[in-house]
C-alpha cells in the first residue's frame, strides 16, 4: 500500500546535486521541504532524479524484473532444481505464489517510482510559477514531462503483469489505500500522460543524456498502443520516432549491451547504472528501494557462466532459432574456443546449456562476470525494437511491403539476407500477411534476445500456452502481493488475481 506520509518521507531524503548523468544514481541527503517544494531548480532537479531510481532497485531492472521475464519466456537451459535459489526457480516452474518476495519488490519499486512522479505532478502548478529567469519555461514543461513519461512506464510495468490494480494519481490519499480500477482506467492514464508528455519532452538531440524524451515517450506509446491492438494509432507514434531523424542503430550491435557508447543513437530509452566505488556487494538494500551508494545491475553476475553464477543459461531452442553467419549469435553468447577478457572459454557442457551469454557481460572486456556488479546501463527500449514493432504494425494495417523494409533495416546491420530476396524465400517467405508475421516473430526472437520482451511477445499473440509450466488463465498475470492485501483496507482476496 502508498501511504501519503512513506511518500512524503522518500522526498525527504533526495540529495541535492548538480544536473549531469550521474545524477539518476541518488540515494540519502539533504531535505527539502514539501511546503515550499520547489523553492530552487536545485530542489526540482533533484527531485526529479529521484523518480528514475527506482528504476535501479532489486525488483526492477537492478535485478528481479529482468530474470522474471527471461526465465518466463521458456529460453533458459534449467537443468534442475539445484540452478539457481527458490525464489528465482518459482518464475522458471511457475509456481510463484502471492507470497513471492521478488513479486512483492517488483510492485514495492513501481509504487515507489509512481510516488515520486506524483509528488512532482501535484506540483505542476508551483513549478510553472517559478520565475523563467529560475527555471525557463522549456526546462519547466520538462520536467514535468519527465514525472508523467515515468509515470505512464511503471503503471505501464504493473497493470501488463497484474492486470487491475490500484490507480494513484496524486499523493493526497487516504493512508489505507484505493481499491483497484479496470486495467482499462489504467492504459487510459498511461495514455493520456504519454500523449501530453510528447508534447512537453525534448528531443534526444537537446536532452541530458539518460533522461527521457519525446522519442522515448511516442516509442512507449506506440508500444503501448501496439499491446491493446490499436494498430492505427501505433502506427502514428511509431512514425513519430521513425520520421524524427533522431535515431539510427548503431553499426556495431554490441554497442548496445556493454558500457562502451552508451546512450547512443540507437537508444530511445535506458536505465542508467554506474559503479562508483565500494565492495562488490556494495548494492545491497534487501528492502529492494534503491541499490546502494553504487547504482549497478546484477545482470552480469547472475546470467554470467565466466566466473558468474550460470542462473540463466541460453536454452537451446534459443540459440538454435539463428540462422547460420547471423552475427548476432556470437555477439550474444559465447561458445566453447571463444575468446573473452580472460582467456578463452573452456567446454561448455550441451546437457548443461549450449553456449554462455555475452550480452550484458562485464567478461567482454572487464574480467569475470562474477567479479562484481555491473555498471552497464540497461536498454530498455531500442530503435530495432521499435523498427520491429512499427514493421508489425504495417504487416496488421495489410501494408506487407512496408513491413518488410522495416524488418530489412534490422537485417542490413547484420548482414545478413534481406527478407523477399531468393535467399529468404525457401526459409522466411514474406508474400501473406501469415508469412511476414512468422518472420517479424523470428527477428524480434534473434535481434532481442535477452532483453525482456520474449514472455509478453508470447502472451500477446496467443502463443504463451506454449512455454513449459504455463497455465491458461492463471500465469497471464502475477498474484498481487500478500502484503498488499495485508496493509491496504480496499482489498479482500476476493481481489486477488485468478488462480491464486
Amino acid at each position: 500500500m502508498i501511504k501519503k506520509q512513506f511518500l512524503i518521507l522518500i522526498f525527504m531524503l533526495l540529495l541535492i546535486n548538480s544536473c549531469d548523468t550521474n545524477d539518476l544514481e541518488l540515494t540519502n541527503g539533504n531535505a527539502i521541504s514539501t511546503s515550499t517544494f520547489p523553492a530552487t531548480k536545485a530542489e526540482l532537479e533533484s527531485a526529479m532524479n529521484g523518480t528514475y531510481s527506482p528504476l535501479q532497485s532489486q525488483g526492477l531492472y537492478g535485478r528481479y524484473l529482468t530474470y522474471m521475464l527471461d526465465y518466463m519466456a521458456g529460453d533458459e537451459a534449467y537443468v534442475g532444481p539445484t540452478r539457481g535459489t527458490p525464489d528465482l526457480r518459482d518464475f522458471l516452474e511457475y509456481t510463484f505464489t502471492a507470497n513471492n518476495n521478488d513479486i512483492y519488490l517488483y510492485w514495492k519499486n513501481a509504487y515507489n517510482g509512481i510516488s515520486r512522479c506524483n509528488f512532482i505532478l501535484d506540483k505542476s502548478d508551483k513549478i510553472n510559477a517559478l520565475s523563467n529567469a529560475e527555471v525557463p519555461q522549456i526546462d519547466k514543461d520538462n520536467f514535468i514531462g519527465q514525472a508523467k513519461f515515468l509515470r505512464a512506464f511503471y503503471y505501464f510495468l504493473l497493470v501488463e503483469r497484474f492486470g487491475d490494480i490500484p490507480l494513484y494519481t496524486t499523493t493526497n490519499v487516504e493512508p489505507s489505500g484505493l481499491p483497484k480500477s479496470p486495467k482499462t482506467d489504467v492504459y487510459a492514464l498511461i495514455i493520456s500522460d504519454l500523449q501530453d508528455a510528447s508534447t512537453k519532452l525534448k528531443s534526444k538531440s537537446t536532452a541530458e543524456a539518460g533522461r527521457a524524451t519525446k522519442g522515448a515517450a511516442d516509442a512507449l506509446l506506440g508500444k503501448v498502443y501496439l499491446y491493446q491492438q490499436d494498430y492505427a494509432n501505433a502506427k502514428t507514434a511509431f512514425d513519430n520516432v521513425i520520421n524524427s531523424g533522431e535515431y539510427t542503430l548503431t553499426t556495431d550491435y554490441y554497442d548496445n549491451f556493454s558500457n562502451v557508447n552508451e546512450n547512443n543513437t540507437e537508444s530511445v530509452f535506458e536505465v542508467q547504472f554506474a559503479y562508483s566505488g565500494g565492495g562488490a556487494w556494495a548494492y545491497a538494500d534487501w528492502g529492494g528501494q534503491d541499490n546502494g551508494d553504487s547504482e549497478t545491475s546484477f545482470k552480469s553476475i547472475e546470467y554470467g557462466g565466466l566466473g558468474g553464477f550460470h542462473n540463466n543459461d541460453p536454452s537451446h531452442s534459443l540459440v538454435n532459432e539463428y540462422e547460420t553467419g547471423d552475427p548476432r549469435k556470437d555477439a550474444n553468447f559465447y561458445f566453447t574456443g571463444d575468446t573473452w577478457s580472460g582467456g578463452v572459454v573452456g567446454a561448455i557442457n550441451p546437457a548443461a546449456a549450449p553456449a554462455y551469454w555475452r550480452k550484458y557481460q562485464k567478461s567482454f572486456n572487464q574480467g569475470t562476470d562474477g567479479g562484481g556488479l555491473s555498471d552497464i546501463n540497461h536498454r530498455v527500449i531500442r530503435y530495432a525494437d521499435v523498427l520491429l514493432m512499427a514493421a508489425e504494425v504495417e504487416n496488421q494495417l495489410g501494408n506487407i511491403p512496408v513491413a518488410i523494409s522495416l524488418m530489412n533495416q534490422v537485417r542490413t546491420r547484420a548482414t545478413m539476407p534481406m527478407y523477399g530476396s531468393v535467399a529468404m524465400n525457401t526459409t522466411y517467405p514474406v508474400t501473406t500477411q501469415a508469412e511476414v508475421f512468422t518472420a517479424i516473430m523470428h527477428e524480434r526472437r534473434v535481434e532481442l534476445a535477452g532483453e525482456q520482451v520474449r514472455f509478453t511477445d508470447l502472451l500477446r499473440w496467443g502463443m504463451a500456452s506454449t512455454i513449459p509450466g504455463f497455465q491458461v488463465g492463471k500465469h497471464e498475470l502475477f498474484p498481487i502481493p500478500q502484503t498488499e492485501f495485508d496493509t491496504n483496507a480496499n482489498l479482500s482476496i476476493a481481489d486477488q488475481n485468478p488462480g491464486y
